[in-house]
C-alpha cells in the first residue's frame, strides 16, 4: 500500500520527536523564562508590600504575558526559513509540509498554553501566599476567565486570531517576523478603517461634520439638524454574523493560508 504523502501518523510521530529533540534547549529556556517572569510580579509585590486584595487587580499581567509571550513565541516558530542552509535542511526533512506545519501548530498552541497556564497557576499560588503575608487574607478570586456574560471568553478568541496571524507572519517573513507582522497588521487595519471612512463620507457627507464619526463596519453618527443627531447601527443579524465569523472562521482561514504558504516554500 502506498504511503500517504500528506499525513502519516507514524511519520508525524517521528518528526515530532525529532523536532523536540532538536529544539528542547530552546523550549526549556523559554519555559523557564515564562516561569521566571511570572514569578517576578508577586515577588515585587512582596518586596514593596503592595499586594492586591483581588485577582482582578493583577489579571492584566496574565493577559499581557499571554499575548506578548505567545505571539513572540509563535513568530519565532519557523526561524529555520530565515537561513538558506537551515531552510533547505528543514524542507528536505522526510516529512510532509502538513506534518511539519501541524507539529509547529501544536507546539505553539497546545504546548505554549499548557506551559503558560502551569506557570500562571504557580504564580497565582505565590501571589496568594504574598496576600496572606501582606493583607492577612487570601486573594479574592473575583475574575472569571471563560464567561460569555462578562465577555472574558472573547479574549481567548482574540488570542487565537492573533496566533493565526503571527503564525502566517512567521512563514511569510523570513526575518524580524514579530515586528513585520505587527506593522503589516496595523497597516491593513488602518487601510480598512480609511476605506470604510471614505465609503461612509460618500454616503453621508451632507450630514456629517467630519468623516471620522463612525465605528468601522458597525455604526455611523449623522446630524439631522443643529441640535439633533442620529446613529445608524447595523442590524442584529449582521452583528451576530460578525461574531460568528470572528469566533469560528477567521483563525481557521488564516491557519489554512499559513499552511499553503508553507507548502509553496521551495528549496
Amino acid at each position: 500500500m502506498q504511503s500517504n504523502n500528506v499525513l502519516d501518523f507514524r511519520r508525524l510521530g517521528y518528526y515530532f520527536q525529532y523536532h523536540i529533540l532538536a529544539s528542547w534547549k530552546s523550549y526549556l529556556l523559554g519555559a523557564l523564562s515564562i516561569f521566571g517572569l511570572l514569578m517576578v510580579v508577586p515577588a515585587f509585590m512582596l518586596l514593596t508590600r503592595n499586594c492586591p486584595r483581588e485577582l482582578s487587580e493583577v489579571v492584566g499581567f496574565y493577559y499581557f504575558g499571554l499575548f506578548f509571550g505567545g505571539l513572540l513565541f509563535t513568530s519565532m516558530a519557523f526561524s529555520e526559513l530565515a537561513s538558506k542552509e537551515k531552510g533547505a535542511q528543514f524542507l528536505m526533512l522526510p516529512a510532509s509540509h502538513f506534518e511539519k506545519f501541524i507539529t509547529i501548530f501544536l507546539i505553539t498552541t497546545v504546548g505554549f498554553l499548557l506551559v503558560y497556564h502551569i506557570a500562571a497557576y504557580a504564580a497565582l499560588l505565590f501571589l496568594n501566599k504574598v496576600s496572606l503575608i501582606s493583607n492577612e487574607a487570601a486573594l479574592q478570586l473575583d475574575w472569571r476567565f471563560l464567561t460569555k456574560e462578562d465577555g472574558h471568553i472573547y479574549i481567548y478568541y482574540a488570542y487565537l486570531f492573533c496566533h493565526a496571524l503571527f503564525l502566517l507572519g512567521a512563514i511569510y517573513f523570513a526575518r524580524l517576523a514579530f515586528i513585520k507582522t505587527l506593522v503589516a497588521t496595523l497597516v491593513c487595519l488602518t487601510g480598512l478603517y480609511l476605506l470604510n471612512t471614505l465609503f461612509v463620507w460618500i454616503l453621508f457627507a451632507g450630514n456629517m461634520q467630519t468623516a471620522f464619526q463612525n465605528a468601522p463596519f458597525i455604526l455611523v453618527g449623522v446630524h439631522d439638524g443643529m441640535y439633533k443627531s442620529s446613529v445608524y447601527v447595523i442590524s442584529e443579524k449582521m452583528i451576530n454574523s460578525y461574531i460568528f465569523i470572528a469566533q469560528y472562521l477567521l483563525a481557521p482561514v488564516l491557519w489554512t493560508v499559513a499552511y499553503f504558504r508553507l507548502k509553496d516554500k521551495e528549496i
